[in-house]
């Protein structure tokens, strides 16, 4: 093994040796760096290590349910009844819809949520409760394993800093605490790497018990998600760095032809393994696994996503998207790290084991960039690409050292790069303590924080908040009931909060839009973010005067939690529907005389009384609503109808113009502006919007396109033009 030492002109630093203990001569260290006690930084590893274990438990109690959870918790249990039954039962592998809503759980490989059903048959926890400590485990076993690979690239100091970068991420926290797809995946594909890593680095002298480590590590990562057959190509690129790396060194040569007979082993039986505990695969180890492969890359699921203040579909998002969301969801010592690790890439080259940290790079960048290039259906930020963070830690890590390399050779001060990163490190500490249970919403100040990005990006999407209105109303609302009064809790998040209200017996759960809600039956309503129209968000007046609790963070509201004091909003939408106004303004008067700032009901009571002709009335209304609501779409479209109605054509025209710009795809805003617009005797307008929307609606909606047609034949008689106005009244009878 080569020392070959590199005079820097200030200190000197001995190459590593290719794996061990500590890849940094302790005596080295220690004597071009004074101060530096290598058995001082080992025991505070432990501590960290230690810490961040005790830590990570106690915070698993605090989070909800996430979106994915109460699926995987039952394809988990039907794993165990599989596997106990020796395959008897075989639910799993036709699951119902209620169940698997989208319709592709079998591809899963479910080890983690089979090992979570099996803990629940002892656990002395519910089974939730359960399922969050070993998901933050899973994620501690990411960060440990992270920290191992440091240590083999760099020591023990670089190995704390790469534990605290992980843990004080509160992007990677928060999913750490409830995500059962992505976490277990990010645990299992970093664990492989180690031991891929350990395996070659071994070689010749490996033992079998080398070769299993790798195979279950590669076993086990399919077994969690199928993306991890991507490790049986890693195991030939590694043999390829191996062999590219001994190509310029004067000892130590490598035959690619070696590692043919371990690497080809290794894969063959890493595959098999996969199906272990997959009873979609068993049914054929072979062909199923890739199956699965395909129908997960070609995942078609679509989902409307908050992206730089717009709903986008996943489908569509940019190819920027997974990047710009990685960049303004990490804290600064994390991407500082990982800018300075590009910086100073050359001093990776000048060890002898630049294999490791080439690797370590490979494994973080490929699966993102090959996944940006097949233009692969993502969404929830960069959620499905989680399981290549501790790679990318790893990297941030180093980066930090050879900052930290770089600063000792140059100014002599030892510690001065980690010192720095420490400083960083406060901020999202200080976030995650401020913000607990809610870390996942972290956005840094490149876009504002997360005031800046609420509203224009996604902040808690995997429902998280939904726990802290949920535990509000088991803890403060329940008890003040008989265990014989019916409660019914409405909610945007049915399948989240009824687990949680399973037990009480008197508690029925329904699924309410959050439109909906003063229309709909219910005493309580828990209503979440993720599922709030866009403006409403943007408006950030979604949260009733009414409501009793709110989630959220920063000041703005995540999750809600409301009682209903009167049911007089359903009885009047009920009478509108029976086609009786009188007794739906009786119902929304009584109403809004115990909550007058219901902007739903504010703008229908406007809307009844429009059409009863009591427009100075309905303008009270309307006005009142706009006060309240001078971003809601449906908002300023009553309000601009009250103006038109009060005379104030320049304002209502103003109104409509608003509506038009911000939705294009709001035909009928265009339709209201020409009507303003004929009145106000502005002609040529009216007859262009006019005419706009007749071509948009005159197959899906030819009444519309008719009532069109016939104001633009009005317009052309006031203006003299008779030949035209009968051509527009032709068009409008030919479409009745």
């Amino acid at each position: 093994m080569s020392n070959k030492k590199k005079q820097t002109g200030k200190i000197i630093l001995k190459d590593t040796p290719d794996l061990g203990a500590s890849t940094v001569n302790r005596k080295t260290v220690e004597t071009v760096m004074p101060g530096i006690n290598l058995q001082l930084w080992t025991r505070i590893f432990l501590v960290s290590l230690i810490a961040v274990f005790v830590l990570m438990t106690g915070m698993s109690f605090g989070f909800g349910l996430s979106g994915d959870e109460v699926d995987m918790n039952e394809y988990g249990k039907a794993i165990l009844k599989y596997f106990t039954t020796l395959g008897q039962d075989d639910t799993v592998l036709h699951l119902p819809r209620s169940i698997d809503r989208d319709g592709v759980l079998m591809y899963y490989g479910g080890f983690f949520d089979l090992i979570c059903a099996i803990v629940n048959t002892f656990s002395p926890f519910d089974e939730y409760t359960t399922r969050h400590i070993l998901n933050a485990w899973a994620g501690f076993i990411a960060i440990y394993f992270s920290a191992r690979i440091t240590t083999l690239v760099a020591d023990k100091r670089v190995a704390t800093l790469c534990v605290w970068l992980m843990a004080l991420s509160p992007f990677f926290l928060g999913h750490a605490m409830n995500n059962p797809k992505d976490i277990p995946l990010a645990a299992a594909y970093i664990t492989s790497i180690y031991f891929i890593i350990r395996f070659f680095g071994k070689f010749p002298g490996v033992k079998w018990t080398d070769y299993l480590w790798v195979v279950l590590c590669i076993g086990i990562t399919i077994n969690v998600r199928v993306a991890g057959i991507l490790l049986i190509p890693y195991l030939f690129v590694y043999a390829g760095f191996m062999y590219l790396s001994s190509a310029f060194s004067k000892s130590d040569k490598v035959k690619l032809g070696d590692y043919a007979k371990p690497v080809l082993l290794i894969s063959i039986l890493g595959y098999l393994a996969g199906s272990l505990f997959w009873p979609y695969a068993q049914q054929n180890p072979l062909s199923n696994p890739l199956n699965a492969l395909s129908e997960m890359s070609n995942f078609k699921i679509n989902l409307a996503q908050i992206w730089e203040g717009e709903k986008v579909m996943s489908g569509e998002l940019p190819s920027s998207y997974l990047v710009k969301s990685f960049f303004i969801t990490n804290t600064y010592a994390l991407l500082a790290g990982l800018i300075f690790f590009f910086l100073f890439i050359r001093r990776a080259s000048q060890s002898k084991i630049s294999k490791i940290t080439y690797f370590i790079a490979f494994t973080a960048l490929f699966p993102l960039f090959y996944i940006i290039y097949k233009k692969s259906n993502v969404y929830h930020a960069w959620r499905h690409v989680l399981f290549i963070f501790p790679s990318i830690a790893v990297m941030a890590s180093l980066g930090w050292y050879y900052v930290n390399q770089y600063i000792a050779e140059t100014w002599r001060k030892g510690l001065a790069g980690f010192g720095i990163a420490a400083l960083l490190l406060i901020e999202p500490v200080v976030f995650i303590v401020s913000t607990y249970p809610n870390t996942v919403t972290y956005h840094n100040a490149f876009v504002g924080g997360v005031k800046g990005a609420y509203g224009n990006y996604e902040v808690d999407y995997y429902y998280n908040s939904v726990k802290q209105c949920l535990d509000k109303f088991i803890k403060d609302e329940l008890p003040k009931y008989k265990p014989t009064d019916t409660i019914l809790v409405a909610s945007n998040a049915m399948h989240l909060i009824a687990p949680g209200l399973k037990k009480y017996k008197n508690v029925k759960v329904d699924y309410v839009r959050y439109h909906e809600k003063d229309q709909r039956a219910w005493d309580y309503a828990i209503f979440h973010i993720a599922l709030i129209p866009l403006d409403v968000i943007q408006s950030e007046n979604w949260v009733p005067a009414s409501a009793i609790y709110t989630a959220d963070v920063k000041g703005k509201p995540l999750c809600i939690l409301l009682k209903r004091e009167s049911q007089d909003d359903m009885l009047g939408f009920k009478a509108l529907e029976s086609g009786n106004k009188e007794l739906a303004l009786t119902h929304f008067r009584k109403y809004l005389a115990k909550d007058n700032a219901n902007v739903n009901v504010l703008n229908a009571t406007a809307r009844v009384l429009m059409e009863m002709n009591q427009m100075d009335s309905a303008y009270v209304y309307a006005t009142r609503a706009y006060s309240l609501d001078k971003t809601g779409i449906e908002t300023k479209r009553v309000y601009g109808m009250a103006l038109a109605y009060k005379g104030e054509g320049e304002k209502a025209r103003s109104i409509f113009k608003e509506i038009v710009a911000e939705r294009p795809d709001f035909i009928m805003g265009y339709y209201y502006m020409a009507m303003v617009e004929k009145n106000m005797g502005l002609y040529q307008e009216a007859l262009a919007n006019f005419d706009r929307v007749a071509k948009t609606y005159g197959q899906q909606e030819p009444s519309i396109a008719a009532e069109c047609y016939i104001h633009m034949g009005d317009i052309f008689k006031m203006k003299g033009d008779l030949s035209q106005a009968d051509n527009m009244y032709q068009k409008a009878r030919g479409l009745r």
